[in-house]
């Protein structure tokens, strides 16, 4: 190959990945530098409270992330497995009536509040966190292969659900309970992998 085609095909490869990375940034998977840009022009800025409240709510950003994106890993965990296994109706199916009546609840107060954006046109993503240790308990023949067992899933869903009402209620966690989360995070990982 010639310098010259060298360069074409540099060029030709850069506009592929600024266009693979556009897409991406759109689908929610990766953010460009515009879109990282754009998102720290419009977040929150905290600089205006006490250094320490600004230190404790640092301090708790490793716990809340941990707590986001588990929660929401369970929820696809469970909205994949049923569906793939019970069809598109498994929500209707497969769920206990009383955790769809406060979805529903929950739906309604939303609906009363136009005004703030709606959080899902998903069911699963109305559901409180501990909703998610009893939809797998109630279809625990679709899961079983997931979890050594029932008392598994319970404990690790109760403790973490202690905890998750700490930070979600904007108070901090101790080290210790850091900790156990860490390690209920690192157990799901390993478990449903």
């Amino acid at each position: 190959m010639s310098g010259h085609d060298d360069l074409q095909k540099g060029i030709f490869d850069a506009l592929l990945l600024r266009d693979s990375l556009q897409r991406l940034s759109e689908m929610g998977i990766i953010a460009t530098p515009e879109v990282v840009n754009e998102t720290a022009q419009q977040s929150i800025d905290i600089r205006d409270f006490s250094p320490l409240i600004r230190h404790r709510a640092t301090r708790m950003q490793q716990a809340y992330s941990a707590f986001f994106c588990l929660e929401n890993a369970a929820r696809d965990l469970i909205s994949q497995r049923l569906a793939e296994r019970h069809g598109a109706s498994w929500w209707d199916l497969r769920v206990p009536q009383k955790i769809k009546q406060n979805v529903d609840q929950l739906k309604k107060k939303e609906d009363r509040n136009r005004y703030l954006s709606s959080r899902s046109n998903q069911d699963i993503r109305y559901t409180v966190f501990g909703h998610l240790a009893q939809i797998i308990i109630a279809n625990w023949a679709d899961f079983e292969d997931l979890f050594p067992d029932q008392a598994w899933v319970n404990s690790r869903f109760s403790d973490l659900e202690a905890c998750r009402n700490v930070i979600m209620h904007t108070n901090e966690l101790p080290e210790i309970e850091i900790a156990r989360i860490s390690a209920i995070v690192r157990d799901w990982l390993s478990q449903v992998g």
